[in-house]
C-alpha cells in the first residue's frame, strides 16, 4: 500500500465566497500546500527548487466536492503520489473535514522541470492505480458560444513565475461569471433564491497559460438536467491555439438554505440556445 502523507490546515473568513461557503480554490491551495510538503520529504523543498532553478508545473485535474465547509474548519489533506515513466507526478488527494467526512477529492498531475526537462524522482512509488480518464470532448463545430477577452495579470503568478492551478481555476470561474452576467443576469439569483454550487469538474491543460497575456474564454452548456447542468469552457491564446479546457458540474440550490432545487424556468429560457 502506498504511503499516505497528512497535513492539517484551517479555513478562514477570507476563504468564503459569494455562495457563503469555502471557495473551491481554497481546497486546491490546501492540496498544493500538502504537495509541497510531500516533495520536501523526497528532497525537493521549495527552497532547494528555487535555488537550483527547478520549477513546479501544474497539470490536468479532476476534482469532486462532497461536503461544503465554513469558517474555522480544521481540514486534513491526505496525499498519495506516484511517479510516472516520463517524470510526471500523479497526485491522489482527499481533504477531510472536522467531522471525519471527505469534503473534497482531487486527482491531479504536475512535473518538476529544469532546463526544459522533467525531473524523475526514483524514490517515488511506481504507478499502481489507473489515472482518471477525462471525458471532455472538442467544441462542436457550429456550437453557440459566449466569447470574452480576459487579461491574465502578472500578480497571479507564483514563486516559479508560472500560474498555479488555483489561478487557472480562477480564469474559468471568471468565465462562468461573465457568461451568467451577460446571458442570465446575476439579479436572477436574488429574485428566485437560486444559485449553483460547483460540484466538481475536469480541467485539462494542453499548453502553458502565461501571465501577462490576453486570452479568449469560450463558454457554453454541454448538457442540462432538472437540477444540474454541465458547463464547458475553452481558453485560447491570441492566435487561437487551445490552451486549456474545463467541464464542470453545477447543481441548482436554494441560496437561503443550500438545498438542491429545480432550475428556475427563467434560467433555462435564457441559456437554452447555448446547450449542445
Amino acid at each position: 500500500m502506498n504511503q499516505i502523507f497528512r497535513k492539517t490546515l484551517s479555513t478562514r473568513h477570507f476563504d468564503l465566497d459569494w455562495n457563503r461557503h469555502v471557495t473551491s480554490r481554497t481546497y486546491e491551495r490546501f492540496a498544493y500546500d500538502a504537495r509541497c510538503e510531500v516533495l520536501r520529504e523526497f528532497g525537493y523543498s521549495i527552497e532547494l527548487m528555487l535555488n537550483t532553478n527547478i520549477s513546479y508545473v501544474p497539470g490536468s485535474t479532476n476534482v469532486r466536492f462532497l461536503n461544503q465547509q465554513f469558517v474555522n474548519s480544521e481540514m486534513t489533506v491526505e496525499s498519495e503520489v506516484y511517479g510516472m515513466n516520463d517524470g510526471t507526478l500523479l497526485w491522489k488527494q482527499s481533504i477531510v473535514g472536522p467531522n471525519g467526512k471527505k469534503a473534497c477529492e482531487i486527482e491531479t498531475t504536475s512535473t518538476l522541470v529544469k532546463d526544459g526537462n522533467n525531473i524523475k524522482i526514483p524514490e517515488l512509488p511506481k504507478l499502481t492505480v489507473t489515472p482518471y480518464q477525462f471525458t471532455i470532448h472538442p467544441k462542436p463545430t457550429n456550437q453557440n458560444i459566449v466569447e470574452h477577452d480576459y487579461y491574465i495579470p502578472f500578480s497571479d503568478m507564483n514563486c516559479f513565475w508560472n500560474l498555479p492551478s488555483d489561478s487557472i481555476w480562477k480564469i474559468f470561474e471568471e468565465g462562468r461569471f461573465l457568461f451568467f452576467k451577460e446571458i442570465v443576469d446575476l439579479n436572477l439569483i436574488k429574485e428566485t433564491d437560486s444559485t449553483t454550487f460547483f460540484m466538481g469538474g475536469e480541467i485539462q491543460i494542453y499548453k502553458p497559460i502565461d501571465p501577462g497575456t490576453h486570452v479568449k474564454i469560450l463558454s457554453w452548456i454541454e448538457s442540462f438536467e432538472k437540477i444540474r447542468f454541465y458547463f464547458r469552457q475553452d481558453i485560447l491564446d491570441s492566435k487561437g491555439n487551445l490552451l486549456a479546457s474545463m467541464k464542470d458540474e453545477q447543481l441548482f440550490v436554494s441560496l437561503s438554505n443550500s438545498r438542491p432545487r429545480r432550475a428556475p424556468a427563467a434560467f433555462f429560457d435564457k441559456i437554452e440556445r447555448f446547450i449542445e
